[in-house]
């Protein structure tokens, strides 16, 4: 008997790849939608069990609107805020013991149930005082929920039971804003609609001695101004709520948002997002892939190094301990924990011939993270990408103003981590104006690092 050992041929290894390739080019996209239409099932689904909670307290006379049970108000609409947000608790009630939270990770829902009361007139065809057919009262409920970027919206047409799967609008416009935030944190209605279709504000306080929060939005007549949209903020959401949201994949918040942060000794300093979009699997470095924050200010100046070399690049300087000690040490806590482990890659000098890799909490920037392409002597130029903040700006070697940061109040130069690599000494830093020079380890530069919380 003959044993034929022969293995697959490259032919055959190359089919099965394309084959493979070809099967994940169909599958990858089906996946994804089954994935989203999940979370939109999820979100709709979280929308029925507020509209139906509320369903259960109106018709039970558990809930009070303007002073009377639910059975006894006049004909109107009124609305049953609804809340997520931990600070929102102690004004409006819960109505569901658990859940509410979007389906696109752990953000908080806003939004309302709209309870729609209306009399049929009666008919007394002969005037004698009988109606033939008598006045009916009509309940309709209608819902409006959003996490901020995702909406699922009452538009007069779609009751509890009638909500479909795509209803949740993805790219909200600023009209379907409007008809989801019509509440506020501290749980009071603040607008209206009137007959000329105008979104206005009134101070109208929240009853309080019932399940749910329910008030009749034409209880005031003082009108206090126009709609503000109550979306996510950047500047005021905690760490906790900005992480979650990074981490489901659909960052509501925009490049160059900043927030200010307390860091002790340190005194008071600005962050901003400088980047929220995804690699494609091909840089070697993580420091310009998904969402990236730097300090947008010089946090304090000191040198690179204690002595004037480049030897071993960023992973040896004083200053990367520096930053992933001292300086993340006096971050707020919550921002600590949000903070991931980023592999960066850095370049090397005249007496190195290899790039360098190290593992980082914070970090500094390099030539092509912040000018578009780099700079020819930087060897790990190719290794990373320009963020998306300074893309936006095109911020390049020859239009670099928007690089300007500040210390203390002025424009003042910041190091980078990108070392020159045909000297033993030097490291790159952003001039005062924006643009790129180079000196001695020794010398002193401000400092402002990046950080990665996706």
């Amino acid at each position: 008997m003959r044993n034929d050992n022969r293995g697959f041929t490259l032919v055959e290894l190359l089919a099965v790849v394309v084959i493979m390739g070809i099967l994940m080019l169909v599958a990858i996209p089906a996946i994804t939608r089954t994935i989203e239409n999940s979370r939109k099932d999820t979100f709709v689904d979280i929308a029925k069990s507020y509209a139906n909670a509320v369903t259960t307290l109106w018709t039970s006379d558990n809930l009070t609107c303007d002073g009377m049970m639910s059975s006894a108000v006049d004909d109107g609409d009124y609305y049953v805020l609804i809340n997520t947000k931990e600070s929102a608790k102690n004004s409006i009630p819960i109505l569901l013991d658990q859940g509410g939270k979007s389906s696109w990770g752990n953000r908080d829902v806003n939004g309302y149930v709209r309870v729609h009361v209306s009399t049929t007139l009666g008919v007394d065809d002969d005037n004698d005082g009988t109606y033939e057919v008598e006045p009916k009262r009509i309940t309709e409920f209608y819902v409006g929920l959003s996490d901020g970027t995702h909406g699922l919206i009452d538009d007069n047409k779609l009751t509890s039971a009638e909500l479909k799967r795509g209803n949740v609008n993805m790219n909200l416009s600023s009209l379907d804003k409007k008809r989801i935030h019509l509440t506020t944190d501290d749980g009071k209605l603040n607008c209206f609609k009137t007959d000329r279709g105008l979104y206005v504000c009134m101070d109208v306080l929240p009853v309080t001695n019932i399940s749910g929060i329910c008030t009749d939005d034409q209880a005031s007549i003082e009108t206090i101004g126009q709609l503000e949209i109550n979306t996510v903020n950047f500047a005021s959401d905690d760490w906790t709520t900005i992480s979650a949201a990074a981490k489901s994949g659909d960052y509501p918040y925009r490049v160059g948002d900043t927030k200010t942060i307390d860091m002790g000794t340190f005194g008071t300093h600005t962050v901003r997002i400088a980047n929220i979009s995804e690699c494609d699997g091909t840089l070697e470095s993580e420091s310009a892939c998904g969402v990236v924050l730097e300090f947008a200010d010089i946090l304090d100046t000191r040198k690179m190094n204690l002595s004037s070399t480049n030897a071993g690049g960023w992973p040896a300087t004083n200053m990367r301990t520096y930053l992933n000690n001292d300086v993340y040490n006096a971050l707020p806590e919550d921002l600590q924990r949000s903070i991931i482990d980023t592999k960066v890659v850095s370049g090397h000098g005249s007496s190195s011939t290899s790039n360098y890799v190290s593992i980082d909490k914070l970090y500094l920037l390099s030539t092509s993270e912040v000018w578009q392409g780099g700079l020819s002597t930087d060897s790990a130029a190719g290794s990373t990408r320009q963020l998306d903040y300074y893309k936006n700006l095109r911020v390049t070697t020859n239009s670099y103003s928007s690089a300007k940061k500040q210390y203390n109040g002025s424009n003042n130069h910041w190091w980078l981590r990108s070392v020159t690599n045909n000297s033993t000494n030097s490291f790159f830093y952003v001039y005062v104006q924006g643009s790129s020079l180079n000196t001695v380890a020794n010398n002193t530069r401000g400092t402002s690092p990046a950080f990665r919380i996706a």
